[in-house]
């Protein structure tokens, strides 16, 4: 069994316009774990990191031109989407669920892929892209 104390080697740092709002959504609707918030003493969000499953890392930042972090609202565009892997299908259909539910744009409904993987891509409230799916096919 893996060590889950470890970090993992990558885990993209992802900012929005509200970190506070995205965080619950996170939270809520896809089963992110709060490792660390941290706000200012006013209740801004500068940093948080959130963990899914025993190797997945996020952290939310808010939009900040030192580092060139921009939000998808206000580029226009997602830059880059994120993959949340889960092992059944029935998690994928749920998972599904619970997005639409949050008020989440779907732009690919659930499926199975010609790659051995059933899932689904969605914009979350601020535009961010994240594919829900199986994908097993890299698992040999």
């Amino acid at each position: 069994m893996a060590d889950s104390s470890v970090p993992p080697t990558v885990a993209p740092y992802i900012a929005y316009e509200n970190p506070a709002k995205a965080i619950e959504w996170l939270v809520n609707t896809f089963g992110f774990t709060r490792l660390g918030v941290f706000d200012d003493g006013q209740g801004n969000v500068y940093h948080a990191e959130l963990k899914i499953g025993d190797h997945g890392l996020i952290m939310i930042n808010p939009a900040n031109g030192d580092l060139r972090l921009g939000e998808p609202r206000a580029l226009g565009a997602a830059t880059a989407g994120t993959f949340l892997r889960v092992e059944t299908d029935t998690e994928v259909d749920a998972l599904h669920e619970r997005a639409v539910a949050g008020g989440a744009e779907i732009l690919l409904a659930p499926e199975s892929k010609p790659h051995d993987s059933y899932e689904f891509t969605c914009q979350d409230p601020q535009g961010h892209v994240w594919t829900i799916a199986t994908y097993r096919t890299a698992l040999g």
